[in-house]
């Protein structure tokens, strides 16, 4: 970097002087000096190369010990969890008047509307369409909700992708684990859905006794009835 700045002030200097031999030869030995003394320097300074291999053989020990505690803890809940994630079971969708919702999903999109649930308790009252064959247990319910009282909670409209629901092969063992693991549930513990099988949700957000929530989403979990079940195991 000195060199390249000394190299740049001889050329000003010899452009405002008129690039004399004289100017030209002293700034040349003053280049040059600069230069030796820098690489002299550096060959003076030894690098010390031999700690590296024992450094980077450490940083891999150390390494491989945390990710093998990591994988055998993440294993061993694996191991240890009583129930499965078949799939997603729907989608719920709020708006204060659930009128143009069914408009885009039914008229637009042609997504088979079949039934209707309200509850005052849940302050819903919602369209259900189904996506996917009738009787296949891949399909996927879409929920179109609105509240029954704007006022009231739960506000199923807010936020407007509501919720989400998941498929769950065995839900009372599936909630007694997570509980056990520190995971939220909404109030109201395991009842029957819109859709007639059992449903529980996770809480959007973790509190002190509970710290695991679902990170701003509502989760449902619904109970797989044997034919989802089978389909999907």
């Amino acid at each position: 970097m000195a060199t390249c700045t000394l190299k740049s002030t001889a050329r000003l200097i010899l452009s405002r002087q008129g690039g004399t031999a004289a100017v030209a030869s002293t700034l040349h030995q003053a280049v040059v000096a600069r230069s030796a003394t820098a690489l002299a320097s550096a060959s003076i300074t030894p690098r010390n190369n031999a700690s590296r291999p024992i450094l980077f053989k450490q940083h891999q020990i150390e390494n491989q010990r945390f990710f093998s505690s990591t994988t055998a803890a993440t294993s061993s809940s694996a191991s240890s969890r009583p129930f499965k994630v078949l799939g997603l079971q729907q989608i719920a969708i709020g708006s204060l008047d659930k009128t143009k919702l069914s408009s885009l999903w039914t008229d637009v999109l042609g997504v088979e509307k079949i039934g209707n649930f309200v509850s005052e308790k849940e302050n819903v009252n919602e369209d259900i369409l189904r996506l996917g064959k009738e009787g296949s247990p891949f399909c996927v319910e879409v929920d179109l909700m609105m509240p029954v009282d704007e006022t009231k909670s739960p506000k199923v409209h807010v936020p407007p992708l509501n919720h989400i629901g998941l498929w769950i092969d065995d839900l009372p063992a599936a909630v007694a684990w997570m509980e056990s693991q520190g995971v939220r549930f909404t109030p109201g513990g395991i009842r029957k859905g819109a859709s007639g099988h059992d449903v529980t949700f996770i809480h959007p957000k973790g509190n002190e006794g509970s710290p695991i929530g679902g990170g701003g989403v509502l989760i449902e979990l619904v109970q797989a009835p044997k034919e989802v079940v089978d389909a999907m195991a």
